[in-house]
Parts: C-alpha cells; structure tokens; sequence
C-alpha cells in the first residue's frame, strides 16, 4: 500500500515540482556529480544539468556561448568563451559539465570554460 501511497503522491504534485524531482533523480545517477545547490566557489566540481536555456554571443574573435542548466536543486549558466558555435548544445540535452567554480554576477554558480559531455538528459532518454 505503501508504494501506491508514494505513486499517488508524486502524481498529485505540481508539474515543476515532479520535473525538479524527476531531474534530481537523474542527477544521482551520475558518478560524481555534485548538486548545482551544493556546488562552492573556487572549487573543482563536476556538475550536471538539462539545458534550460543558449544564449549565443557570435562576434569574431570574442564570441562565447552560454547556457543555463538546472538539475533539479537550482540553476547555473555555464559559459564558453572564444566560441560562436558549439555541436550539439540545445534545448533540452543533458549536460555534464566540470571545471573550477565560480559565482555570476546574479549570485549563481558559474563556470567559464568547463571540460565537458552532451548526455541525454532524463526527459529523451
């Protein structure tokens, strides 16, 4: 009775909140990786995410690209620089990402540059 009580449960919840769920549950899956809301300033750490939102800055020579992900547990921008194309990085793609860190302007973790992989994300697949 007690799984039908939790099935109930989860079914009766806001679609944001089961999607935060939902991405939460993917995110410990994945070896290693830490929470966005865990995440701390001027270290290592590998993070991951559903992209949410690209942002394309296309100029020569100083183009980057930017992308919000959000696992479930908060939101960060991940940014390139020196980039005005990247395969690959869409709506939707689970993204791995690790790096050094940091805090954007808006008070969100950041990184600049990160190592990287495009995974699905647990909305396709």
């Amino acid at each position: 009775m007690a799984i039908l009580g939790g099935f109930f449960r989860k079914i009766s919840l806001p679609p944001d909140e089961l999607r935060a769920l939902n991405l939460r549950h993917w995110v410990e899956t994945l070896e290693g990786v830490t929470p966005i809301a865990d995440l701390q300033a001027r270290q290592r750490a590998k993070a991951a995410g559903v992209i949410q939102n690209v942002r394309i800055d296309p100029r020569e020579g100083s183009g980057s690209i930017e992308a919000t992900i959000i696992d479930g547990t908060g939101d960060m921008v991940v940014k390139w620089l020196g980039r005005s194309s990247m395969q690959g990085v869409q709506l939707g793609m689970g993204l791995i990402v690790e790096g050094v860190a940091g805090v954007g302007t808006d008070g969100h973790p950041q990184f600049l540059n990160p190592e990287y992989d495009l995974v699905p994300g647990p909305e396709h697949g």
